[in-house]
């Protein structure tokens, strides 16, 4: 299906925004921070405390903006644009148990972030994300076919993706109770250890990548994660976003997609049951397509990169609205 010029502009401006988060999120630091002090050589530290000289860490250095995003910012890059990711940010207070003041500006921030945007961090702008989409560009440039999932396994994806927030949370319960004291830095970052922007971001900040740590059988444990995450990663050759159906950060932002204040809409009476919808989209979301109401559809797992939208024929049926307001419609008017 060729869409019109006037909607095929707003695919190109995701993509651009894409690039510009991605670059800002990346190396947004240097211009921060300065070129020649974040080159220098640095410490290898913990994130909170020292640990054992003979453990291996990421190095750290202070972040330009006192920011936790709902996207991949990874604390593992070299030039430190944010303080780290949404889930690091939660895992990382439950572990330390910081003082109420020194979390509760970056908590009502991260809120105030995904209640504005609800999951249109992940399809406009997350890196991992970006990464994703460019995977899914050389699998059409090079002809490798895609690979299309059943109900039954998105489901089980979906499912997997919440089983391991929770299973993160609970690694962070754990570490903060005293009984596990001894191994709280290993337990810590329950979630970074494994995440492929870990290695990503280090790669694309130029920084030396941290592959593994084999110091105690929990790092060890991690590792082997974390390489397995790295390859799972690269299915997205073949699956579309197959990482962002996994990722926990994607589930802590999905409830923001029911808020109301930015959300897909349709208007059933204008439907005509192509299909278009479901088809194009990324996630395999089928709620546009199978609603028989006209009212929000915006699922919890909708990334809202519009895609939808673009791909719909019929004028008005589907609109995306924000505080109330529609900002784009479907159709060729």
């Amino acid at each position: 299906m060729r869409f019109p010029y006037h909607r095929q502009k707003v695919r190109a401006l995701r993509w651009l925004v894409q690039v510009l988060f991605f670059l800002v999120i990346i190396y947004g630091g240097y211009a921060l921070s300065g070129l020649e002090r974040l080159l220098q050589p640095g410490p290898t530290v913990s994130a909170q405390a020292p640990g054992p000289a003979n453990i291996k860490q990421a190095r750290r250095r202070p972040a330009s903006l006192d920011a936790h995003l709902p996207v991949t910012s990874c604390i593992y890059q070299k030039q430190g644009l944010c303080t780290g990711c949404s889930l690091y940010f939660l895992t990382e207070a439950i572990v330390w148990q910081p003082a109420f003041e020194d979390v509760i500006g970056g908590l009502a921030l991260l809120l105030v972030l995904m209640l504005l945007a609800g999951r249109m961090w992940c399809g406009w702008a997350c890196p991992l994300g970006f990464l994703s989409d460019l995977l899914s560009l050389a699998r059409r440039l090079v002809g490798i076919g895609r690979a299309r999932l059943g109900e039954r396994s998105r489901d089980v994806l979906v499912w997997t993706k919440y089983a391991l927030l929770s299973l993160v949370v609970v690694v962070a319960v754990l570490a903060a109770l005293p009984a596990f004291a001894p191994w709280r830095l290993s337990l810590s970052e329950p979630f970074c250890r494994i995440c492929p922007s870990r290695i990503f971001a280090a790669l694309f900040s130029f920084d030396t990548v941290c592959w593994t740590d084999w110091h105690d059988p929990i790092t060890t444990v991690f590792s082997w994660l974390g390489l397995a995450a790295f390859v799972l990663f690269f299915i997205g050759l073949t699956v579309r976003r197959f990482w962002c159906r996994l990722c926990p950060i994607g589930g802590l932002c999905a409830p923001f997609n029911k808020t109301g204040i930015i959300m897909l809409e349709k208007d059933d009476r204008r439907c005509t049951r192509c299909g278009a919808c479901q088809r194009v989209c990324p996630l395999d979301v089928r709620a546009v397509h199978q609603a028989r109401y006209s009212g929000p559809v915006t699922a919890f797992e909708c990334h809202l990169c519009l895609r939808c939208v673009e791909a719909c024929p019929e004028n008005d049926c589907l609109s995306l609205r924000w505080f109330g307001r529609r900002v784009l419609g479907s159709g060729r008017h």
